[in-house]
């Protein structure tokens, strides 16, 4: 069956793979596939007997395990589902059996048992956990990247120990000292000690190149917060904390380590030395105006922490890439982009490094030289071929075996490399299914391809890190271009090229919600395309490929907003205010004008937006109403003086608002202006501002004998059950019914659960009760509506792997 899929025999896997073509080219239908577009971070491990490969099929949601007996041609063994987004698999180190899986969209941790092919427990852990290590004591490290924390939980009990505050952006990559003693984090959004200087107090723009352009409109000025030049006004502190490293015994933090780059998606500890490896990019944002960055925005790096010194040395992975050339055969052929997953040899000599961006795996040695390069797919050297790329992130090294195993996130495939000959042996899909739409898989890779770049070094997806932020303010004016003339709403706005610092938008959710970018002066997606040519320095992509890019952008959705209720609800205590009231006041209180916040902002359900450009006397320049779905991610920038400040930028278009409160304390806004309570209780409700999907979806109970008998357990049960009847999600269980694995779904018409074997119920939620007391395990998970039979009963899509094998 598709929920589960053991394999007896080699003869019966290679049975279940000739169906496999027939059941890849079976359709999902479009509303059963939602696309998160997971973060992956460590989604590929080999167990520390090294008999095992665990590899994690994302878009199915599930992990597969490998058989290594031949460590050339891995042997699927298993497929067991998980959470939503799995993007970090890791091998229990006294228990080759259990791994832990963390999955980004559940906000959980499945443990899983391999003899079992169950998950036995979850873990609720928001808001979207990245990475999972073992270290000290039987202790499990988690790290919580939205939450900015690290979570320890006992490993036996999964009971949590300590939820670590950490002072930096979005830890993602978990890595431990030879010692076991010190887990060490990298901040994958730490940013590059660059800030915003208001547009009040920056000075005037430099005179347009273009003598025929009116003067610049007055902007605000990305500075490195550091720079003496500014430091009359910046008096808080810009951190830059990019690596921090957690005392394993003590549970407190050791240290931070900065200047390491801007973007951190890898984290390898070098044997022998204990020095730190980090895999970055580093943002060129202080340049300003995009001809000056068109080619180079961003440096690709490796980047070595010395941890007693604390000394950081970066070292540039295309070093030899001469950016004046545009377009750069020579360094299409060589380039390494967005490097992620990092693993060292046993020697301590050199590492493998993941370019993502490029479709290279690049061995390293401990100066950042590049020794060997592997191609890792069809488009190599200069060759370019976005449909069907590749895009490697994580990597597992079997030692003794000379053999790399590669995890490519867009094609959902393993790479086999041979270590000792440099080559790449085979690819294999990573499961017998992979549910991604075409829509999706034909145009993702424009997101992702470098070789797009004239030289191979950047993407779009450089800064809209796996299609949402990097969290950076950029300067992409042009003092040379010309006036654009925008229609919008009846009205004709003319609007200068040199617009200034404007905050990365992120690439989710922006279906219908035309036009775009900060202005409103982009009316689709194809209005980007120039970009290709003027900042990325490569060439147009043709009408075809830009409507292919356009339709899967278009299916990148939001994740819940962590800050409501898991019944969608508000709250009515979230930072000193009530959701509830403040949504009243949202829809109610007129501003000064007699305009309410929902007659610009629309609220929910929706983007937060009426989608109109405005232009205000308190405006430089025509600004269109922004959305409010993600506002909860923009808010650790303080520009308070004598504070520290995780974050340079925050909201409004260039982000140098730090908070809620000082835009509802505008007079402007009247109702709000002189009532603080009035603000906190607003400032609430936007926090909690519906994404567009349901907080339930993910959301997982494991329901074991030994915790049935908990109210909360039938609390939570009972709660995803009338979500479903809210028409918020789906419901599905997964887990053994008899001993034998299944997978069931709710159907609320006759309140019972479907199964995915033909002749086997329906049951009711008491007899699935009885099974558990009689020793099943089951996972009750809330899903997107539309996705509840691809993903707990499955018929169609399994053909003959319905049932028990």
């Amino acid at each position: 069956m598709h929920l589960f899929r053991t394999f007896a025999s080699a003869s019966v896997l290679v049975s279940l793979i000739l169906v496999s073509p027939a059941r890849s080219l079976a359709q999902v239908a479009p509303n059963a596939f939602v696309n998160f577009e997971g973060s992956q971070t460590n989604p590929i491990r080999i167990s520390p007997d090294r008999t095992r490969l665990f590899a994690l099929n994302t878009p199915d949601n599930r992990l597969s395990v490998f058989d290594l007996s031949n460590p050339s041609t891995p042997v699927l063994v298993a497929e067991i589902p998980v959470g939503i987004e799995p993007v970090s698999v890791n091998v229990n180190p006294n228990n080759s059996d259990e791994a832990w899986v963390v999955n980004q969209e559940s906000d959980s941790v499945s443990i899983v048992s391999v003899s079992k092919g169950i998950v036995t427990d979850t873990i609720y852990c928001k808001d979207e956990p990245s990475d999972v290590v073992f270290a000290g004591t039987n202790l499990a490290f988690v790290s919580v990247s939205r939450s900015n924390r690290i979570n320890v939980y006992d490993m036996t009990t999964h009971a949590l120990v300590k939820s670590i505050p950490v002072f930096g952006e979005n830890p993602r990559a978990l890595a431990v000292s030879a010692d076991r003693k010190t887990v060490y984090a990298a901040f994958a959004l730490s940013g590059n000690h660059t800030t915003i200087l208001p547009d009040s107090v920056a000075p005037a723009p430099p005179s347009p190149t273009n003598k025929s352009l009116p003067h610049a409109p007055q902007t605000a000025l990305i500075i490195d917060a550091s720079d003496p030049s500014w430091s009359w006004y910046i008096k808080y502190q810009m951190r830059d904390n990019d690596v921090v490293g957690i005392d394993a015994s003590a549970l407190t933090v050791s240290s931070y380590f900065s200047g390491v780059g801007t973007v951190n998606l890898g984290l390898a500890v070098r044997p022998g030395t204990g020095d730190l490896y980090v895999s970055n990019t580093n943002a060129r944002n202080l340049v300003r105006f995009e001809p000056n960055l068109r080619g180079h925005w961003i440096d690709n790096r490796i980047t070595r922490i010395q941890v007693a010194s604390k000394q950081i040395t970066p070292y540039d992975l295309n070093s030899g890439i001469n950016y004046s050339v545009l377009p750069n055969p020579a360094a299409l052929a060589t380039a390494i982009s967005q490097p992620a997953g990092v693993v060292f040899d046993p020697s301590g000599n050199f590492m493998w490094v993941a370019a993502y961006g490029t479709d290279r795996v690049v061995a390293v040695d401990t100066q950042g030289k590049v020794l060997n390069l592997i191609e890792i797919g069809n488009a190599t050297g200069s060759q370019v071929d976005p449909v069907n790329k590749r895009g490697p992130r994580g990597l597992a090294l079997n030692i003794g075996n000379h053999r790399l195993y590669v995890l490519n996130r867009l094609s959902n495939t393993i790479s086999i490399v041979d270590t000792a000959a440099k080559v790449l042996l085979s690819e294999m899909p990573v499961g017998t299914f992979d549910p991604t739409p075409t829509i999706v898989k034909s145009g993702r890779g424009f997101l992702y391809d470098a070789k797009l770049s004239g030289n191979g070094t950047g993407a779009c997806a450089s800064c809209h890190i796996d299609g949402d932020l990097d969290l950076l303010a950029w300067d992409l004016g042009d003092p040379g271009g010309s006036m654009q003339t925008v229609i919008n709403n009846g009205l004709t706005l003319h609007m200068h090229p040199m617009k200034g610092p404007m905050t990365t938008r992120s690439m989710r959710g922006l279906s219908g919600t035309e036009p775009y970018h900060w202005r409103g002066d982009r009316a689709d997606l194809t209005a980007f395309n120039p970009a290709f040519s003027s900042l990325l320095g490569g060439s147009q992509l043709s009408t075809s490929d830009m409507a292919a890019y356009q339709s899967f952008v278009d299916t990148i959705v939001f994740q819940p907003n962590p800050n409501q209720n898991l019944d969608r609800s508000l709250p009515i205590s979230l930072n000193g205010g009530n959701a509830v009231n403040g949504q009243n006041d949202f829809l109610n209180v007129p501003s000064t004008g007699g305009h309410t916040c929902n007659s610009c902002h629309a609220s929910q359900p929706g983007p937060g937006s009426n989608l109109t450009i405005v232009q205000r006397a308190n405006l430089p320049q025509p600004v269109k109403v922004p959305t409010l779905r993600n506002i909860y991610q923009k808010l650790n920038f303080s520009n308070i003086h004598g504070t520290s400040s995780v974050g340079g930028f925050g909201l409004s278009t260039n982000g140098q608002t730090a908070t809620l409160i000082e835009l509802l304390s505008a007079p402007i806004l009247g109702g709000f202006g002189n009532n603080p309570q009035a603000q906190l209780d607003v400032g609430a409700f936007v926090l909690s501002f519906d994404t567009g999907i349901a907080p339930a979806v993910g959301y997982t109970r494991t329901i074991t004998p030994a915790n049935m008998g908990d109210p909360a357990i039938a609390s939570d049960w009972a709660m995803l059950q009338g979500q479903v009847t809210a028409g918020n999600i789906d419901l599905i269980l997964k887990g053994t019914i008899n001993g034998h694995a299944h997978g069931l779904l709710y159907l609320p018409a006759t309140n019972n659960y479907e199964t995915d074997t033909t002749g086997l119920g329906p049951f009711t939620q008491a007899q699935l009760l009885s099974f558990v007391t009689a020793g099943d395990t089951l996972s009750v998970m809330g899903v997107p509506v539309g996705s509840g039979v691809r993903m707990g009963v499955d018929r169609d899509l399994d053909g003959v792997l319905d049932g028990d094998h």
